[in-house]
């Protein structure tokens, strides 16, 4: 399990063995990352203007065993500015590089910050070898390089200061109520996300299993991803993009994204349920109307014309458990691609199926005086030498009024079977579809972050129709 919280007395051995044991850090810089935590302990902020800390664990702190410090993150509001951060220091352990640690700690700042009413994000970090990860990561999670000032620390070590805009949290809508019980498709990601956003209902019904399982995913940016999907089409596609296939689509939140564009949409997922739930909730915001929907699993042919991209999101690939069936999907998908179309493939990352990688995954999303818990896990331990590994989402929603004990009002269980092909794996199932051309393979949300990339924590390949 990964979990996250803030500083306390005890973890200050633990950070400074995490620091020591970073190569890309010099003595001195070790030194100033030690002052700031002894600042923090020693003289605890009273004005919003200290130093904050967010640490992550493998391992619960203060269960059972001592838990292992996988990462920190220290940031804080810059002094006389009304809505500055500055991120001071981020650290990951070596052994857990490319395995999303240091992505969600800077997920769980941004997140913070938004509830504060946003701002920008500020960080500074020199360009000499040592810190060329760090330049890569601050690329690749999306910060703007704003300046360089040559020299800087010495010749040939430039300071490089990134910004990143974040904006102000909005209240979520409440997950609508009363929905038919039935198997989502779609699994979690491979991540810990950031915390979710308070509402401004309190006085909502306990959700049904589809409505649970949008509100569990509410963390994800849609409108983000989507523009990232028109970037690979762009990219590495040769068509506009009019037309748009989303399989295992779920809720639809990215159909409806899409729409808001003009784009035309189709949805394909294999829960009735959930095909219901998607067309109540897109009409419901205004979004029903350019969306069609069909009930069709990964590998059965949906009822839709061609379109010019298609997706596959949230890891729902590796619900087909063999390679076979992974090549039944690929030539459907390219049965429904006009010449020139991609097809985008969200998958998990290949290290999480080692004790290395994101293989558990807590997280958070308040929704009013209700509260939705996810519990993701890929059981390592069980899987086999063909890659085929079981996995478990578990999703709670409880109620918890005038500060007493929390009440479960309602949750699911899912349980299956994934098949996580390494790279080389899905270029030889790629290879045995001659219509499509396996053109990118990608390591985050970004079209410049390639799979090999230090920061990566996707797997995300792309296919185009010839």
């Amino acid at each position: 399990m990964i979990s996250q919280r803030g500083l306390r007395a005890e973890d200050r051995p633990l950070i400074a063995a995490l620091l020591e044991s970073v190569p890309a850090f010099t003595d001195d810089e070790r030194a100033v990352a030690l002052e700031l935590v002894d600042v923090t302990l020693s003289q605890p902020s009273t004005d919003g203007y200290g130093y904050r800390f967010v640490l992550s664990f493998q391992g619960a702190p203060g269960g059972d065993g001592a838990p292992r410090l996988l990462g920190y993150l220290c940031y804080g509001r810059t002094p006389m500015t009304q809505s500055t951060y500055d991120l001071y220091w981020i650290a990951t352990s070596p052994d857990f590089s490319r395995s999303g640690v240091a992505r969600g700690l800077v997920s769980t700042m941004e997140s913070e910050i938004a509830r504060e009413g946003g701002g920008l994000v500020r960080v500074e970090t020199g360009s000499r070898e040592g810190h060329g990860a760090a330049v890569r990561f601050y690329d690749a999670v999306q910060f703007t390089r704003a300046a360089v000032l040559d020299d800087f620390y010495a010749p040939g070590d430039d300071l490089m200061i990134y910004t990143k805009r974040v904006a102000p949290a909005r209240a979520s809508a409440a997950p609508s109520a009363g929905e038919t019980s039935a198997r989502g498709e779609a699994p979690a990601r491979g991540e810990a996300p950031a915390r979710g956003e308070a509402a401004a209902r309190s006085d909502t019904p306990p959700p049904g299993e589809p409505a649970l399982y949008d509100a569990a995913f509410g963390y994800r940016d849609y409108a983000a991803e989507r523009d990232f999907l028109l970037a690979c089409a762009r990219r590495f596609g040769g068509r506009p993009v009019q037309r748009v296939l989303s399989w295992a689509c779920g809720p639809a939140r990215h159909l409806e994204a899409f729409a808001e564009l003009g784009v035309g949409c189709a949805g394909a997922d294999g829960s009735a349920a959930m095909i219901a739930f998607a067309e109540r909730a897109a009409c419901a915001r205004g979004a029903g109307a350019g969306i069609r929907f069909s009930c069709a699993e990964l590998d059965e042919r949906p009822d839709v014309a061609p379109v010019d991209l298609s997706f596959v999101p949230l890891s729902a690939i590796h619900q087909l458990a063999t390679p076979a069936a992974l090549e039944r999907h690929l030539r459907l998908a390219a049965s429904l691609l006009l010449p020139g179309g991609v097809h985008v493939i969200e998958a998990t990352h290949p290290t999480d199926l080692t004790p290395s990688g994101v293989n558990r995954t807590e997280w958070t999303e308040l929704r009013g005086e209700q509260s939705i818990d996810a519990r993701f896990r890929i059981h390592i331990e069980r899987s086999t030498p063909d890659r085929v590994v079981p996995v478990t989402l578990e999703v709670v929603c409880s109620a918890r009024r005038n500060g007493g004990a929390p009440r479960e009002l309602s949750s699911i269980r899912q349980e299956a079977t994934w098949y996580v092909p390494d790279l080389a794996g899905w270029r030889r199932v790629a290879e045995r579809v001659p219509e499509l051309s396996l053109v990118a393979t990608l390591g985050d949300f970004n079209v410049d972050v390639p799979f090999e990339h230090a920061a990566a924590w996707r797997l995300i390949l792309v296919l185009k129709r010839l």
